[in-house]
This record gives C-alpha cells, sequence and structure tokens, in this order.
C-alpha cells in the first residue's frame, strides 16, 4: 500500500475511535452515576490508550522526510523548556538546561526533533515517577552538536537496553514502547545518532548527536 493508503485507513480509525470516546463521554454526562459501574473506568482508560497508539504508530511509520529551517538552537532549547510543563503537568519535576555559547544555528525540522526530545523526556519523567530534575546539556563537539539528557530514574534493566528501541518492548503499565522508537528515527532522519548510556541504581543519559553544516 501507498502512504496515501495509508493515511486513509489510520483517519478513519481514529475517527471511529473518536465517535466511540464522544459517544461514550455523552453517556456519562447524562448519566452520571455510570461511573461506578465495574470496568467502566477501565474501559475509558483502555480506548484513550488505544487512541494515543494509532497516533504514535503512525508517527513510527511515517518517512523521513523533513521539513528543515535555518533555526537558532538557543532559541529551540528555550521553546523546549518552555513546552515542559504544559506536557507533564507537574510543579516537581524539572528540566534545567546548560549549553555553550553561542549554539550554531542548525538546518533541523523543529517540531520532529522538539517531539523527539519531548518523547526522551517523558520517558525521563515516566522513570522518575513525576518528580526531580533532568539535566539537558548542549554543547558542540567538532562537526557534531550534541545534547545530553541526564535523568536520575534508576537506570534501566540490562535486560531490556538491547530491545529499548523496539516497539511494544516496554515494562511500563500501559506503555507502547514506540515513543522511544519515534524520538531514535527523527534523530536520525536529521542524519544524527542517539544513544542511551545506563547506570543501574542511578538513572540514564541519553545522548544525541547531530551533524552540523560543513
Amino acid at each position: 500500500m501507498t502512504n496515501e493508503d495509508y493515511q486513509i485507513i489510520f483517519h478513519e480509525i481514529k475517527n471511529y475511535i473518536t465517535f466511540i470516546n464522544s459517544s461514550l463521554q455523552l453517556v456519562e454526562k447524562m448519566h452520571p452515576e455510570i461511573k461506578g459501574y465495574p470496568y467502566w473506568t477501565n474501559s475509558m482508560q483502555e480506548l484513550s490508550s488505544l487512541k494515543k497508539m494509532l497516533i504514535e504508530l503512525n508517527s513510527a511509520r511515517s518517512g523521513s522526510d523533513l521539513t528543515r529551517v535555518p533555526t537558532s538552537f538557543d532559541a529551540f532549547l528555550a521553546e523546549l523548556e518552555q513546552a515542559c510543563p504544559a506536557m507533564f503537568h507537574s510543579n516537581d519535576f524539572h528540566l534545567k538546561i546548560s549549553r555553550d555559547r553561542p549554539l550554531p544555528t542548525c538546518p533541523i525540522d523543529p517540531e520532529r526533533l522538539k517531539r523527539a526530545l519531548l518523547n526522551i523526556l517523558k520517558n525521563a519523567y515516566e522513570a522518575m515517577g513525576g518528580t526531580g530534575t533532568v539535566y539537558l546539556r548542549a554543547y558542540q563537539k567538532n562537526s557534531f552538536l550534541l545534547l545530553d539528557i541526564i535523568d536520575s530514574g534508576g537506570g534501566i534493566d540490562p535486560k531490556i537496553l538491547p530491545e529499548l528501541f523496539t516497539p511494544f518492548k516496554t515494562t511500563k503499565q500501559g506503555g507502547t514502547g514506540l515513543g522511544l522508537l519515534i524520538a531514535k528515527q527523527a534523530v536520525e532522519a536529521h542524519g544524527g545518532r542517539l544513544t542511551v548510556d545506563s547506570r543501574p541504581q542511578d538513572g540514564c543519559t541519553f545522548s544525541v548527536s547531530l551533524p552540523l553544516p560543513g
């Protein structure tokens, strides 16, 4: 099938899920007592998870085409920092950014790369139980821009590491394992690399390496 065929199927399934979800929300509004019925809350949560998984699957199979624009990385990181509170809804989870100045201007797809970094930060947020500080260090080394994202979430089981970027391989309840895969694909579409260094009982460092224009 072509990409257009996949997009049509994706939108059709998404529309059905949205319709079912809206109908059930209407039922709940008209009959609030239904929230006390067994399995109602779990069913609504599962439906929400299904919609999320569908969106992630579509993102995971999207092509590597980028919309590159010359982007100031100082401005880009400032936008990333501003996006975190809205995404995580937590006053106890913080992102602290340090950077070499001046960071270079790079031709990137800001939305794709921001989504990739937010997926990595989401992984840290969940690993740290929604509290604590994640450190992002941005610096230039030779002809690469490096972003190190350092958390204190306890590290990753060595048995899981080889399958970390594999779909549906996750230890998180309700997780799909797609977030880090999408992040890896976005970084690689930029010609870069995403690697992870796990420190058992301590945390992880996810490192993004992006080539700079010659």
